[in-house]
């Protein structure tokens, strides 16, 4: 919950001077990122560490040349671990999935421009995602939990005319969110993107 309200206290600081922006400055934008995920939970007894793939839809406003806010909605493929007899107590070997059905990022993303079509950013925020879990044969509860986590990301885009923007990004959308009892999980993605400004 702290991690939710610092998110929302840091977009409402960060934009409170955009807000008298004029309709001129503002720029408006739609994009997907498709690319590798990281899904990693932690247990007493069980580690698994999955890289999937994933994407996400994006939008956002720019407000003026060094800051702005996006919404991204996205989903991860379902990564799989195999584990022995006793792992967790259980009497059999088993194989538990695991993989985000949805998570939704609200980010705040201060820009930098190092030439003309190319610039650095950063983002910060928050994430709330979906994940579920289940395990072949059913020696354990199959299970979904929604949680959320503070963002933050960083990357850059170039332009490749005058609509279209690509780039490349690294953000950890969740570090150490606990979807249970005893349990962590983290989640980040390194992906590819494609933006049109309109």
């Amino acid at each position: 919950m702290f991690q939710k309200r610092f998110a929302w206290a840091l977009l409402a600081t960060l934009l409170w001077p955009a807000a008298h922006a004029s309709a001129a400055e503002l720029q408006s934008y739609l994009g997907i990122g498709l690319g590798v995920f990281g899904l990693e939970h932690s247990e007493p007894g069980l580690k698994q560490k999955n890289n999937v793939f994933g994407g996400f839809l994006n939008g956002g406003v720019d407000f003026n040349d060094y800051l702005g806010i996006q919404l991204r909605v996205g989903t991860t493929d379902k990564g799989k671990g195999g584990f022995s007899v006793g792992t967790l107590g259980l009497p059999a070997t088993f194989t538990r999935s695991q993989r985000a059905d949805y998570f939704a990022s609200y980010l705040v993303r201060l820009r930098y421009a190092v030439s003309p079509d190319m610039r650095l950013y950063a983002l910060a925020g928050a994430t709330t995602a979906k994940v579920s879990v289940s395990f072949a044969p059913a020696v354990a509860t199959s299970n979904t939990v929604t949680k959320t986590g503070f963002s933050y990301g960083a990357g850059f885009n170039a332009d490749i005319n005058d609509r279209w923007i690509g780039g490349l990004e690294w953000v950890q959308y969740w570090t150490g969110v606990k979807p249970g009892a005893n349990q962590k999980m983290n989640i980040w993605g390194a992906v590819a993107s494609v933006t049109a400004h309109f």
